[in-house]
């Protein structure tokens, strides 16, 4: 949220789903780093995996690259409508304030597929599809 969307509170971690290598070697490193520069044991937090089911099939069309020019990492941020179903789903209160910045930002098309991932979701995550559903019904959309 920081890094893409121009969030500016504070956050003690990096939330992390990793799509693709060699995830012992990375948490190796990042076990390493962690210790260099002196970070909490968890600063690189994996637990976002629990809510990949979220995530359609063609997000990757949307993820976004950030370049810090790094030699053995790719690192992108989740495109806007995936980001928003997530902190919908977890809906803490710095969710909240993080929809307050992402729900703007949201495109005609990134809206299409966030109701396309809820649909998507009723047949699979119901609770989810149903947290969905009613967040957006608040926030003044018309789902059909």
């Amino acid at each position: 949220m920081v890094l893409r969307f121009g969030a500016n509170r504070a956050t003690n971690d990096i939330d992390v789903l990793v799509i693709s290598g060699n995830l012992l070697a990375l948490r190796r490193e990042i076990k390493e780093v962690g210790k260099q520069r002196n970070l909490s044991k968890d600063w690189m937090n994996e637990a976002v995996k629990a809510f990949a089911d979220i995530l359609p099939p063609d997000f990757s069309d949307r993820l976004t690259p950030l370049d810090f020019s790094l030699k053995h990492l790719k690192l992108y941020t989740l495109g806007t409508p995936e980001q928003a179903a997530m902190k919908i789903v977890a809906l803490r209160e710095q969710d909240l304030e993080d929809l307050e910045l992402l729900l703007p930002q949201i495109t005609e098309e990134g809206k299409l597929v966030l109701v396309n991932t809820m649909r998507r979701l009723e047949t699979i995550r119901p609770d989810w599809a149903q947290k969905i559903y009613y967040f957006l019904l608040e926030q003044g959309w018309e789902l059909a």
